[in-house]
């Protein structure tokens, strides 16, 4: 597993297959003039290779392409019907061709910019089908979004096709979080600015959360300063992204000699011991509300927020994973989730603890599913384990481990080794075998 990279090490010889991998992977990223490879600039990437492995076709959309990376996909080609009667259907709202024209003229002088915001060139797309790429693909995300809103909140009955089948919608709301599959977010609200009809109309960054709000693994709904973020992002998966991260979250300023001792500090395969061990040793399990990040440990009790986990769990997490990964600039509170996640479950007793607690609550019928899932999910990643820094859990972890090593818990460990039932019973019924 690749998940730790020791800065100290030094390789000699023929490079590991993970380094070769890694190599590629800079290189299929890189561009002509020189940028660092986590330059500010670079916010939509090709997933890496060596992490596309794990799981392929969680990266890839199902029904509908989004920027450049999976235009010419044949098995996509069918949703571009779609998107041009969309595009027809709000060009005809906003005025006809007039207003069509300075659409497309706002979206050309943006289009350095915008190309800027790939990890590739594409010099094989010329000027007017970048522009054309982006003003289409824009426009369908954006009318599409405005009529989700309608449907939803205003309680209108919409004869759209897209909404009367029941696979559809969902698939294309799954593929618009795809890593790969992202526009710019500055190019979206411009065409949102230049088709608003109103100048009441609903922010975008709103209009994209409540769309993308039945994919929440947590299953509540957005609280009201969450769905007022005015906040610049550089994509929806981005947006998406920072819906997780409490309203009063601050990430720590960095400071020298905060790390974790791993002989003192972590007792477990990652961060913690897992849940059936943390349970013998008396530490008891509660379902937190509210945000999925809401992870607590007081007097005892670990409190953590419910997660539903579904098909689209898995191809969720692992694009906000990638993006994290691609972009420095994005603090890895979800590799933290994750990682927490896999410290404390390894077989499926663990998740029938959760289970039982409210804190997992699954659609897969098999516990030995939700296991392998969550045991993937940090499969190739790059992440400092020690560094209390970048984990913003890491007082809780503290915590924990501070009270499974107290003489409490080695107490309630022990007692808990000891079968009772059979005790009493050789006590009444001496002779009983």
């Amino acid at each position: 597993m690749d998940i730790v990279k020791d800065k100290t090490r030094r390789f000699q010889g023929k490079p590991r297959p993970s380094e070769e991998r890694a190599a590629r992977d800079l290189r299929g990223n890189q561009a002509t003039d020189d940028e660092p490879y986590f330059s500010k600039k670079w916010s939509i990437f090709r997933v890496p290779e060596h992490i596309r492995e794990v799981d392929e076709k969680a990266y890839d959309p199902r029904v509908v392409a989004i920027g450049p990376f999976h235009r010419d996909q044949p098995e996509l080609k069918a949703m571009e019907a779609q998107k041009l009667r969309l595009y027809g259907q709000l060009i005809k709202q906003i005025g006809g061709e007039e207003r069509e024209v300075g659409l497309r003229t706002a979206i050309k002088k943006l289009e350095g910019k915008a190309r800027r915001c790939y990890s590739e060139e594409f010099a094989n797309i010329s000027s007017e089908e970048f522009v054309q790429m982006m003003v289409l693909d824009g426009c369908f995300i954006v009318e599409l979004m405005r009529l989700y809103h309608k449907s939803n909140q205003h309680g209108e009955h919409l004869r759209e096709p897209i909404f009367a089948t029941r696979w559809m919608l969902p698939s294309i709301t799954r593929d618009l979080l795809m890593l790969e599959n992202q526009l710019p977010f500055f190019v979206l609200q411009e065409i949102y600015k230049l088709t608003s009809l109103s100048e009441k109309e609903t922010p975008l960054n709103k209009l994209a959360l409540l769309f993308f709000e039945p994919l929440r693994p947590q299953k509540g709904e957005y609280t009201e300063i969450k769905l007022q973020d005015q906040g610049k992002h550089h994509h929806l998966l981005a947006l998406f992204h920072s819906s997780f991260l409490p309203g009063d979250y601050q990430r720590p300023s960095r400071r020298r000699g905060m790390r974790w001792d791993r002989q003192e500090s972590l007792p477990g395969k990652f961060w913690l011991e897992e849940v059936r061990i943390l349970q013998r040793s008396g530490v008891k399990f509660r379902s937190n509300p509210g945000n999925l990040l809401n992870i607590e440990f007081e007097n005892r009790e670990l409190r953590i927020p419910t997660l539903f986990i579904d098909d689209s769990t898995g191809p969720l997490f692992r694009n906000l994973l990638a993006y994290e990964q691609c972009n420095a600039f994005a603090a890895p509170y979800i590799t933290c989730y994750a990682i927490f996640l896999n410290s404390i479950i390894t077989v499926p007793e663990d998740i029938e603890i959760l289970q039982d607690t409210g804190i997992i609550i699954q659609s897969k019928s098999e516990d030995e599913e939700v296991v392998n899932l969550v045991n993937s999910l940090t499969k190739e990643l790059v992440f400092d384990l020690h560094d209390m820094h970048d984990c913003y859990i890491a007082q809780q972890i503290e915590d924990i481990n501070t009270f499974c090593r107290s003489w409490m818990s080695k107490c309630i460990y022990q007692l808990s080794k000891i079968d009772f039932i059979s005790m009493g019973i050789s006590f009444i019924f001496p002779s009983f075998k």
